[in-house]
């Protein structure tokens, strides 16, 4: 064990020394004992930012793009579920089933539902405006036959975000801050541990605030020769770069609150959740739907459970081969991933990696193949 552990440590050191992002948090958990919970590397390496060169601790707040998914949306679906209030078969209300005909919640939840991957809404959309880009992806065309394949859909999660906050009357943020956050993640800082807009409104008390907070991609034009990102049309004009602020551009001019991206959180946060996922002790959700949202998809092909995705057969994806086919997890965009095996040996083994691989752009894509690293030294903590 502690062998893997020293190694763990220098693959991330030398993740930060290569490149592959400016710092990170890792946490690997197993059967109710913490095996491994470092920070490592900065917040920020440009010097538009505040925060250059100051060091990651282990209570700093990331981005944690489509983790949103799992620890928000998938949750709170699965906390209705298991009230009774909505079924896996329900369809999709008829609001938003225009670009996914016939589709039910399980099909959203499996991406599976014809709705195509991802569309740059923010181009057609003024900040704050969700309702705009909800009428945009309805007038979006499906892009497959239903329950044909599973495509990774951003659009389905916006879809059950709306759907969510249209059941409970109030905001995907405020559910979450009620149902999860408030009964799971730590508290005690000024700087929620796990919440969408993690920055209060007034600007000199975020300003102190924001060096608990991993900053994401630096918006100069100098960075790009080839040519300015179309994604730079979102928000260039009123910020330099993402610091506190969403990174996601769609969830960017939703206001920063939706299903498939806007939660920040700390290490210790995410894992919280996800050992509760592990537990089954989650929230208002019984063991028999954590049980459900954990099967694979019966879809052609498809890794995916409900919400959550599993390894794959090949050993392609960012855990490897060093989980077993029970394995659930999910990756976020801005260099986030969480992943539980509930068959490791000696019981559940829950790993968490957040960075902000995105600093200063999101070109760098090295963290592919050092998650697939950090899962198998991981996994030898206890199987050696």
């Amino acid at each position: 064990m502690t062998d893997a552990r020293t190694e763990l440590f220098e693959l991330l050191e030398a993740a930060v020394a290569d490149g592959v992002f400016p710092g990170c948090v890792a946490r690997v958990w197993h059967a109710g004992q913490g095996l491994y919970d470092e920070a490592h590397g900065e917040l920020a390496t440009h010097p538009a930012c505040a925060v250059q060169g100051r060091r990651v601790a282990r209570d700093t707040v990331f981005d944690l793009a489509s983790l949103t998914k799992v620890l928000s949306t998938t949750l709170v679906a699965a906390q209705l579920v298991s009230a009774g209030k909505w079924s896996l078969d329900q369809p999709v209300p008829s609001t938003w089933s225009l670009g996914c005909p016939g589709a039910t919640l399980a099909d959203l939840l499996e991406h599976c539902s014809g709705l195509a991957a991802h569309r740059e809404y923010f181009g057609m959309v003024e900040p704050f405006d969700a309702e705009k880009v909800l009428h945009h992806i309805v007038q979006t065309p499906a892009a497959y036959g239903l329950r044909d394949k599973a495509v990774y859909s951003d659009l389905g999660f916006i879809i059950l975000g709306a759907w969510i906050e249209r059941e409970l009357d109030c905001g995907l943020d405020q559910r979450f801050a009620d149902s999860v956050a408030f009964r799971l993640a730590p508290g005690g800082s000024p700087v929620p541990a796990l919440a969408y807009r993690p920055l209060p409104a007034n600007e000199a008390m975020a300003r102190a605030l924001e060096s608990q907070i991993a900053p994401t991609e630096v918006y100069d034009d100098s960075l790009h020769p080839g040519g300015v990102p179309s994604h730079f049309s979102a928000r260039k004009s009123r910020a330099a770069l993402a610091h506190g602020e969403v990174h996601d551009d769609n969830a960017y001019v939703m206001g920063g609150v939706a299903g498939h991206a806007g939660l920040f959180g700390t290490a210790e946060a995410v894992l919280e959740v996800a050992v509760a996922w592990a537990e089954s002790r989650l929230p208002d959700v019984d063991t028999a739907t954590r049980d459900r949202f954990w099967r694979a998809s019966t879809v052609p092909g498809s890794t995916r459970r409900l919400g959550w995705d599993g390894p794959s057969p090949d050993g392609s994806g960012c855990t490897g081969g060093s989980m077993s086919r029970h394995a659930v997890g999910h990756t976020g965009y801005t260099g986030t991933s969480v992943w539980i095996d509930p068959a490791a040996r000696g019981g559940p083994l829950v790993c968490v990696l957040l960075s902000n691989r995105v600093h200063p752009t999101r070109d760098n894509v090295a963290i592919k193949e050092l998650r697939r690293r950090f899962h198998a030294v991981a996994a030898r903590m206890v199987t050696p």
